[in-house]
C-alpha cells in the first residue's frame, strides 16, 4: 500500500522487544517512550515484553525459535527493537535496531563475549548469524538508533540502513539549578557502563567533589566491585551508591545541581539517554575515547571531556571541571545547543516507522 494510505490510517501497533524480568533500562524506556508518542500521534500501540535468557547459551536459540513461532493477531503493524524479538514474524513489521546480540559479532574475542568459546559456543554463534541475514534481507527498510549500529549492521551483515536517533520523551522536565559539587552517573550497574572506572578515579580526584552512582545493579558481582573499589581506597566519604531504580523526579533534581555527568560504557551502541538527560540539564558529559556511540554528542573540550578509560584520565577531567565552572556552563550549554543540529525529535520518528 502506498505512503499516503498508511499516514491516513489509525493503526494497531505492537512494539516487540525482548525483555529481563524485573530489570529495566534505556531499551525498556525507549519501548515504553515510543508507544506513549504513538498514541499521541492517534494510533492505538501497545509493548510486548519477550523474556530472554542467554543463560546457558543453549537457551539462546530456544528463545530465537520461540519468537520465531509466535504470532501478533490484531495488529496493523509491528515495530521490532532487539534480538530475539524481532524474529516475531508480521507481514508489515518495521526494524528499529538499538542492537543485535553483539556477544555474537562485536564482542565475540573480548571479556564481554559471554558465550563458551566451544564448538557448541562457535555452533550457536554461527546461527545467530544466519538468522539475523535471513531477517534482514527480508525487510525493505532497516532503521538502527545511532551510526554505530549502522556500521555494525554493514560490517558484520552487508546490509546498509538509516540512522533514526531516539529522543526522550520528557526532554522539558530537565534544567540547570547550579554547577554544583557532584558528578553524577545514572544507569544500570554493571561492567559494560564501567562505573567502576569512575570510582577508582576518585581517588585521584584532589576537588571536594563527590560521584554519584545511582541506578540497579545487573548482577551482585557488579554491585560488590563496586564497594571493593570503594572500601579499598576509603572512598566512603567521596563515593555515594544508590543501587535501586531512582525516579523521574530524583533523577532531574540530581541532574540539576551536578557539575557533570559521568557516562563510561565500552562501545555503547548508542549515544545513550544519559547523555541527551545530561544536556537537556546543560550539564557537559565526562566519557571515554572507546565509549562508542557516546562520542557523536560528546566532543571533547566542547560538549564535555573525551579521556582514555584510565581512572586518573579521568580524574583529571573531574578536576579540571572543578576548577573551572564557567567552562562547565559553557559545555553543558554547547552540548543543548548541538542536539539540535542532529534532528533528533519525534515527529521523525514516528513519520519514519508508520509511513
Amino acid at each position: 500500500m502506498g505512503q499516503g494510505y498508511w499516514k491516513a490510517l489509525v493503526l494497531k501497533i505492537a512494539i516487540v522487544n525482548n525483555c529481563l524480568p524485573f530489570a529495566s533500562g534505556g531499551a525498556e524506556y525507549l519501548a515504553e517512550s515510543l508507544r506513549h508518542k504513538l498514541i499521541e500521534h492517534g494510533h492505538e500501540a501497545i509493548v510486548m515484553k519477550i523474556p530472554f535468557q542467554w543463560h546457558p547459551s543453549a537457551r539462546i536459540i530456544e528463545s530465537m525459535l520461540a519468537c520465531q513461532l509466535m504470532r501478533v493477531p490484531n495488529a496493523d503493524r509491528v515495530i521490532a527493537l532487539k534480538f530475539p524479538a524481532y524474529y516475531i514474524p508480521h507481514p508489515n513489521k518495521r526494524l528499529w535496531l538499538l542492537h543485535q546480540f553483539r556477544q555474537a559479532y562485536d564482542l565475540w574475542g573480548t571479556p564481554y563475549q559471554d558465550i563458551p568459546d566451544s564448538d557448541e559456543g562457535r555452533k550457536i554463534r554461527d546461527v545467530i548469524h544466519q538468522s539475523d541475514n535471513a531477517l534482514f534481507g527480508a525487510l525493505p527498510q532497516i532503521y538502527t538508533n545511532s551510526h554505530v549500529v549502522s556500521e555494525r549492521l554493514k560490517k558484520f551483515n552487508s546490509f546498509d540502513s538509516k540512522v533514526l536517533y531516539p529522543p526522550l520523551e520528557h526532554q522539558d522536565e530537565f534544567f540547570c539549578a547550579s554547577y554544583g559539587d557532584t558528578i553524577f552517573y545514572p544507569s544500570r550497574i554493571s561492567g559494560g557502563k564501567r562505573q567502576l572506572l569512575v570510582v577508582q578515579s576518585m581517588k585521584y580526584v584532589t576537588s571536594g567533589v563527590k560521584l554519584i552512582l545511582a541506578g540497579l545493579p545487573e548482577s551482585t558481582a557488579d554491585l560488590a566491585d563496586i564497594e571493593k573499589a570503594i572500601e579499598k581506597d576509603s572512598l566512603q566519604d567521596r563515593v555515594h551508591v544508590m543501587p535501586r531504580f531512582i525516579s523521574q523526579e530524583e533523577k532531574v533534581s540530581l541532574f540539576s545541581t551536578a557539575l557533570a555527568c559521568a557516562y563510561t560504557p565500552y562501545d555503547e551502541d548508542s549515544y545513550g539517554y544519559v547523555t541527551l538527560e545530561s544536556y537537556h540539564a546543560r550539564k557537559p558529559v565526562i566519557t571515554c575515547s572507546d565509549s562508542g556511540g557516546t562520542l557523536l554528542t560528546v566532543k571533547h573540550g566542547s560538549t564535555g571531556c573525551v579521556v582514555s578509560p584510565d581512572p586518573r584520565a579521568i580524574a583529571e577531567s573531574i578536576n579540571m571541571l572543578a576548577a573551572d565552572k564557567t567552562a562547565a556552563k559553557r559545555m553543558g550549554e554547547a552540548g543543548w545547543e548541538n542536539l539540535t543540529t542532529l534532528d533528533i525529535t519525534w515527529n521523525r520518528v514516528i513519520r519514519c516507522l508508520t509511513e
